[in-house]
């Protein structure tokens, strides 16, 4: 029962620190854009073959913490190399994914984790840690597909086929495009994409970290 009662202690403890930098600026927070190549749609049975990100704190996206790994060394290729560019020799180096997920770990612990369909991702990162036994804490997730979907919407934009890539979003608010289907490029378009969004949405005010994820649901 004592050790029930601390679980719980913990548990609430957690949960109110949590809500504490949730009503803090969106800009006191520390993001991590990252973008994965996958050798397919379905995280029960296709491979996460390469993984990139980028630390952001605004308004910079510090390099020096971004990483970029290849994390199979049998890579199930299937189309990726049509798709992503990856052969076979891209391999030959390849990170241990736990490696390379404990690296993320470290840098995700109290991050907002940014992505271009966040859902996605997380469901690869998600099984890959728990078949490594690694934990993955963000504090929060945002999607910019999500957000950007919500911001055509409420300008009443007709959302076109295609409409929602993140070279499409990038065009729209005029970032310049970079080579897609790189884990490390596309997660540094993702970040760019991001304090975009989030800027034009917030600002220079204090709205908090709380009311920027409520943008992108």
């Amino acid at each position: 029962m004592k050790a029930l009662l601390g679980k719980w202690k913990a548990a609430l403890q957690n949960y109110w620190q949590r809500q504490r930098r949730l009503r803090k600026s969106w800009r006191q927070q520390r993001y991590v854009a990252l973008d994965l190549e996958t050798s397919g749609l379905e995280p029960k049975s296709d491979q996460v073959l390469a993984m990139g990100w980028v630390v952001i704190e605004p308004p910079v996206l510090d390099y020096q913490q971004a990483q970029y790994f290849v994390t199979q060394a049998q890579p199930d290729l299937k189309q990726s190399p049509v798709v992503h560019g990856l052969v076979r020799r891209d391999f030959l180096d390849a990170t241990p994914p736990q490696q390379a997920l404990e690296q993320l770990a470290t840098v995700l612990n109290g991050a907002v984790l940014v992505c271009h369909h966040v859902q996605f991702d997380w469901q690869f990162l998600q099984r890959l840690a728990k078949q490594h036994q690694v934990k993955l804490q963000p504090l929060a997730k945002f999607d910019t597909l999500t957000f950007e979907a919500a911001r055509l919407r409420q300008q009443q934009h007709h959302i076109a086929r295609g409409s929602l890539t993140l070279a499409a979003c990038r065009q729209r608010f005029r970032l310049p495009m970079y080579e897609a289907h790189h884990a490390y490029s596309d997660a540094v378009a993702c970040g760019e994409l991001f304090l975009a969004q989030a800027y034009q949405y917030a600002g220079s005010s204090e709205a908090s970290l709380q009311e920027l994820l409520a943008k992108a649901k």
